[in-house]
């Protein structure tokens, strides 16, 4: 079975934060990605979780940063703070941090939205609110993507010229 790089999953999560994996998620991912993920803070209102090689990626971008810079510590420590090496048992479920469920305000029915080895862990209600959109607004949002991204290219090209 050929590897998904993208998925979407509404399930449910225990009040004490284990999560059961969706076993089409799981299959979405490389064999030897399956077993150690990592809990952090999201660059949203979501938990990040994170295969392993995910993970080192993004470790290896941290680390290439100045740490000198207030700035990047900042990040850093943000980034790292409530961070948690997570490993799935038989069952094929995982403990999220308590920290990291109260603050993300994550409770009974979840989102899990796989993008590369990265699962996005949305409150289901917080992430309907956020992203829910009439099929008129979806072609608007597409239309302004598509233009940015033909202004950004005519900028370069007139640059060249």
């Amino acid at each position: 079975m050929p590897n998904l790089e993208y998925g979407y999953w509404e399930v449910s999560i225990e009040k004490s934060g284990r999560l059961k994996l969706p076993t089409a998620l799981l299959r979405s991912l490389p064999e030897d990605e399956r077993s150690t993920f990592y809990a952090t803070h999201g660059f949203g209102e979501h938990i990040m979780l994170w295969s392993e090689k995910a993970y080192q990626e993004q470790m290896a971008y941290l680390n290439s940063l100045d740490r000198n810079l207030t700035l990047v510590k900042q990040y850093r420590n943000a980034f790292l703070r409530n961070t948690a090496c997570l490993e799935r048992d038989a069952q094929d479920r995982i403990v999220i941090p308590k920290p990291l469920m109260e603050q993300y305000h994550i409770d009974k029915e979840i989102v899990l939205l796989l993008d590369n080895g990265k699962i996005e862990i949305w409150n289901c209600s917080k992430y309907h609110e956020k992203f829910d959109m009439a099929p008129e607004e979806l072609e608007k949002l597409n239309e302004q993507i598509h233009m940015g991204q033909y202004q950004a290219a005519k900028e370069v090209t007139d640059e060249l010229s």
